[in-house]
Order: C-alpha cells, then sequence, then structure tokens
C-alpha cells in the first residue's frame, strides 16, 4: 500500500486496484481511463483502465475509486488572483 499525504489531503493506493483520496472538492471529469479530480490548490489526474467511481462524499472531501490504477500526478498549483485593490494600488 502506498500513501501520500500533503496538506491538500491524502491519497492511498491499495494493491493498484483500489484509490481512496482526501481533500477532493468535485469530479472535473470521468472516462474508465483517466478522472480528474478537484482539489483545494490543484486537479489531481488519476489514469487506469476500467475505473469506476465507487463512492463520492464531497462533504467529507472524500472519493473511492476501483479498477486498475496505473499512476496519479497533480496538475499544477492553482493560480490565486491579485485583489482589485492591490492591482490598483501598484
Amino acid at each position: 500500500m502506498a500513501e501520500i499525504s500533503s496538506k491538500i489531503g491524502n491519497i492511498i493506493i491499495e494493491n493498484r486496484k483500489k484509490l481512496t483520496a482526501g481533500g477532493i472538492k468535485d469530479v472535473e471529469s470521468f472516462l474508465p481511463e483517466k478522472i480528474v479530480l478537484v482539489t483545494e490548490d490543484s486537479n489531481l489526474i488519476v489514469t487506469g483502465s476500467g475505473m469506476k467511481v465507487k463512492k463520492l462524499s464531497v462533504e467529507n472531501g472524500e472519493v473511492i475509486i476501483e479498477g486498475e490504477i496505473k499512476g496519479c500526478v497533480y496538475s499544477g498549483r492553482k493560480q490565486e488572483k491579485e485583489s482589485f485593490l492591490r492591482r490598483v494600488l501598484k
């Protein structure tokens, strides 16, 4: 079992067949080969085959994916927008 933790949430992969992730806000897209999950700071892209979202709890920020998990990667940090006042006062 592999586990990755960060301030965004956590990811647990069990035998490349089940992925449990925390800190999830939404599912942006879903295909059996690629699932894009929205986190607080970035997107989490899960790749594999025959994947299915078994559980999604937006209230708890948890998702469970089953199928053949081949990889997962964060797509990068979202850019924080500057406030209007900061831009004007530059």
